[in-house]
């Protein structure tokens, strides 16, 4: 699925406090957090059945994987002499 940036603003000591917290507790970033909001906002707000035909619709837009087929197994090819026995 293709992505789209979001960009918002905030006061510089408000964003500059919440980082350093963030950090500090090394629980998780500002990033992963801001993500975890949107995905319970996008769950919260959109309907199920609007996210399944939206997420159906994405595996079917992406590539399909490659099917890597095994080497085939390579006969061993056996040569056989001949020796006259009238040397």
């Amino acid at each position: 699925m293709e992505k789209e940036t979001v960009s918002f603003s905030i006061e510089a000591e408000r964003l500059e406090a919440l980082t350093f917290y963030l950090q500090k507790e090394k629980t998780s970033s500002l990033q992963k957090e801001l993500m975890k909001m949107l995905e319970e906002l996008y769950e919260k707000s959109v309907p199920a059945d609007v996210r399944e035909y939206i997420e159906a619709r994405a595996r079917k837009v992406a590539p399909p994987k490659p099917k890597v087929k095994p080497p085939a197994k390579q006969k061993a090819e056996v040569h056989a002499e001949r020796t006259d026995a009238k040397n």
